[in-house]
């Protein structure tokens, strides 16, 4: 027992957050959100800073705690949202979810994609119900976008697993001035091709991951109307959020 309680210590599992009720980050659920600290990419319009960079300190959160949280208030939630950061770094992410799966509460991932191994892992144990994937941008451009320049061979690894698995997914991704064009929606499409849902949201001023960023003016809605015309042929649906 003490051998399992290991598995999901401070030092396996790092969360720089919790919401315990939330309506908006796990669609048609009442789920509590965790934010787990830490993450490979570098998106200079990241609104959650502290959970990117470990020098930027920030609350930390017992695993444990949250998991006693949980379970007093499992009947009044659907479900829990693992977000961050990047959830799939976390060396105890499988056992927490698992431990989150055994209160009987369905779960979401949130993703960049950066561990297709993690991923696979966690679709393949079934402790994902729904799964939320962020396409930064077109290939040629996920450098600028994500601030990564790592095998983008692993991020393409990560869409075919949703692509190919059994639950509801969607991938996303956020409309940035100075990044993102009308003429980038064709790239973008052939990445997110044959998606049940893509879903456009735009950029919004405040605390971002580059202090550039704080206060540029977000993309008008017409040009989210536009990229998503151009991005219709795509997917199944193409919705617009925010």
């Amino acid at each position: 027992m003490e051998a399992k309680r290991r598995e999901i210590t401070m030092e396996s599992v790092s969360i720089g957050g919790y919401i315990p009720t939330g309506f908006l980050d796990y669609p048609g659920a009442t789920a509590a959100v965790v934010f787990m600290k830490g993450c490979p990419f570098r998106c200079p319009f990241c609104h959650n800073p502290e959970m990117v960079l470990p020098e930027a300190g920030g609350e930390s959160f017992d695993p444990d705690e949250i998991l006693g949280d949980l379970e007093r208030r499992k009947n009044f939630l659907d479900g829990v949202c693992v977000t961050g950061g990047e959830p799939t770094i976390q060396e105890g992410l499988i056992p927490f979810l698992g431990k989150i799966r055994s209160l009987g509460l369905r779960v979401k991932i949130d993703t960049n994609g950066v561990r297709p191994d993690v991923l696979e892992e966690v679709l393949a144990r079934g402790l994902a119900d729904y799964a939320a994937m962020d396409i930064k941008a077109p290939r040629e451009k996920y450098g600028p976008a994500s601030g990564w320049n790592g095998d983008f061979s692993l991020v393409k690894k990560s869409i075919s697993l949703l692509l190919g698995s059994n639950i509801p997914f969607e991938f996303r991704t956020t409309l940035v001035p100075g990044i993102h064009g009308l003429e980038d929606a064709p790239g973008i499409g052939d990445l997110v091709r044959g998606a049940p849902l893509y879903v456009l949201q735009r950029f919004r001023p405040g605390s971002t991951l580059d202090p550039a960023f704080a206060e540029t003016q977000p993309l008008g809605a017409w040009f989210a109307e536009a990229f998503r015309e151009r991005v219709l042929p795509f997917a199944n649906e193409v919705r617009l959020r925010g």
